[in-house]
């Protein structure tokens, strides 16, 4: 039985042993791997490796940067700007009243009076330059204070800078003039800011690409106006090309018709364009005889395939006068031809009286003995 009991106590105590060792195994090893990845984290912050976070730790990462970076650059200018100022600034300033004393009431000879001026001389633009220091690190620390209370405001990658200026209760002028800055010199690295300054971009990924403005056009350099016979031409080309989409749709005899129309309108179209001074003889025909024969086909033609006693009859009546207009259209042609055929039997008997004043005609057959 004692055996028993010791041997149970032996167990017992080895399982503590043993649960004790498994314990403190897992709090080394939670240990170990807990400072391998923060090892990892520190470094890949310091390869600067851009890792998935969230808005908030983004904004976290960005603090900390400039309390690391332009923020402690400007507590130092600020520190010992103020500082020297103060240390050259006394002395200047006890210099300076020394100066004004004299060497007189200071007891002392004016080869030694002498060094009191020159340092005065020497701390003073010293004191300056340090006070010009503090001020440039106190501007900073007040750039970074802003900046980072729009951070801190901001909700979101995008953010409307009317509203995030009031958030942070800075004045709008001065949040916009610190964003801009921020974005300028890179403090808001990959950040924009829309053209008209209403909206901050954190993120510069999420700006809308604006539509660059189409280019205005070039002004169209003055047309040079058309003669009155050059409209006549294209007129006629542009009725000339009617008549033919016309054929095939108003039936053979109308067909017959149009073909006999073309030929003649071609034919008065080639003349006046070789004549042009008979332009004025075909006004008529051109302001009115074309357009009432053109409006009279479309008539033909919009009644389609129609079938009924009074689309015949238009048909029938459009094609007589076809005919008509041919015969008139035909009757022009002649008289223009009339006309330039009495102006060309002029020219000839003047050229022939002409040729036989100057001796240059001849009679062959009486020169050659050719009459019998």
């Amino acid at each position: 039985m004692p055996d028993n009991k010791h041997n149970y106590k032996y167990n017992y105590d080895l399982g503590d042993v043993i649960d004790n060792a498994v314990q403190m195994g897992s709090k080394i090893g939670s240990s170990v791997l807990g400072s391998i990845a923060d090892a990892l984290e520190q470094a890949g912050d310091a390869m600067g490796m851009k890792q998935p976070d969230t808005f908030v730790a983004w904004k976290r990462r960005l603090e900390r940067k400039w309390k690391n970076g332009g923020q402690s650059v400007g507590v130092v200018l600020t520190a010992v700007g103020w500082t020297f100022t103060g240390c050259f600034g006394i002395t200047a300033l006890v210099m300076g009243i020394l100066t004004a004393v004299g060497a007189g009431p200071l007891g002392l000879t004016h080869d030694e009076f002498m060094a009191i001026p020159i340092l005065f001389g020497v701390f003073t633009p010293v004191t300056l330059g340090f006070l010009f220091m503090a001020v440039a690190g106190m501007k900073r620390l007040t750039y970074f204070s802003r900046l980072r209370k729009l951070l801190r405001a901001a909700n979101d990658w995008v953010c409307d800078l009317p509203s995030l200026a009031r958030k942070a209760q800075i004045k709008q002028e001065k949040a916009y003039d610190t964003v801009a800055r921020a974005v300028g010199n890179g403090d808001l690295p990959n950040a924009a800011i829309s053209d008209d300054f209403s909206t901050l971009y954190l993120d510069d990924s999420l700006m809308p690409v604006v539509a660059k403005p189409a280019a205005a056009p070039q002004a169209a350099e003055p047309e040079t106006p058309l003669t009155d016979a050059e409209r006549f031409r294209r007129e006629g080309v542009d009725f000339l090309n009617y008549l033919k989409r016309c054929q095939g749709k108003l039936g053979a005899q109308a067909d017959e018709e149009l073909m006999r129309m073309q030929k003649t309108c071609a034919s008065i179209r080639g003349f006046v364009h070789n004549h042009p001074e008979q332009l004025n003889r075909v006004r008529r025909f051109r302001e009115y005889y074309l357009p009432t024969t053109r409006k009279l086909l479309d008539t033909a033609q919009g009644l389609g395939e129609t079938d009924t006693a009074n689309a015949a009859e238009i048909r029938r009546d459009i094609t007589g006068i076809l005919h008509t207009l041919n015969q008139a259209y035909e009757k022009l042609y002649d008289t223009l031809l009339q006309d330039v055929s009495m102006d060309v039997s002029t020219e000839i008997d003047t050229l022939e009286a002409m040729l036989r004043q100057d001796g240059l005609t001849h009679d062959f057959e009486a020169d050659f003995n050719t009459r019998s």
